[in-house]
């Protein structure tokens, strides 16, 4: 049954013209020049306590692909301020989501870019502390400056499309405790007039961390390509 089935869905594929495609539309990698990757090292370097707890042995953790980890966020006191999953296409002229499907109390802003830096350079099956500075903290419900040129100590976060039940996060140092699980590039598939959108996701082995790398480097698709 399941192989007749297969056959069906080959064929229906065939004549519909499917298209497959990756890193396409608003998935394309963004580019970095020198500059702008010695300026996310500094961030990383000077505003991010990072530590890691298990060091990974699958795909890396880079901008320009989609990353999705496990996380729980905490203030300095202990208190939680969210815990579930996190998925970014930071990197990407696209965006990201962090949900708690557990509780179901919101979303935590796209643009807690803290974190999402915090998770550069894991691989995948790793374990991370990340300790965000508060100038990379920004306050959730407010109409004000994106976060992504740089850190600003009264940033606040500007809402996005989507962004409606915001869990509220105070401008303080957050320590998060991240379990890396995939770190992908998406392929999407499109049918006329049936499907179109994410099929899967293909692991990527580039860029590699290597051994003598320090916890700050930051990584980016772009750097694999030739």
């Amino acid at each position: 049954m399941l192989k007749r089935t297969l056959i069906l869905l080959t064929f229906i594929l065939a004549q519909a013209g499917c298209t497959f495609y990756e890193e396409h539309g608003s998935y394309q990698p963004s580019p970095f020049v020198p500059e702008a990757v010695q300026h996310y090292e500094r961030l990383k370097r000077d505003l991010l306590q990072l530590e890691d707890l298990k060091v990974g042995e699958g795909p890396v953790a880079a901008a320009g692909r989609k990353v999705i980890a496990e996380i729980v966020v905490r203030y300095s006191d202990g208190s939680l301020v969210y815990e579930g999953p996190a998925i970014t296409y930071w990197g990407m002229i696209g965006d990201l989501s962090i949900h708690n499907n557990v509780r179901e109390r919101g979303l935590l802003s796209t643009q807690q870019l803290g974190i999402v830096w915090g998770l550069n350079g894991m691989a995948v099956g790793g374990k991370r502390r990340i300790v965000v500075s508060p100038n990379l903290v920004c306050y959730e419900g407010a109409v004000g400056e994106s976060l992504d040129k740089g850190a600003n100590p009264n940033g606040r976060c500007g809402l996005v499309y989507g962004e409606r039940d915001l869990v509220k996060v105070r401008k303080e140092q957050l320590t998060v405790e991240a379990t890396l699980t995939a770190s992908c590039t998406p392929i999407f598939l499109r049918i006329p007039l049936i499907y179109s959108g994410q099929f899967r996701c293909r692991d990527s082995d580039a860029p590699k961390r290597k051994s003598g790398d320090p916890i700050w480097r930051f990584y980016h698709a772009a750097s694999s390509k030739p």
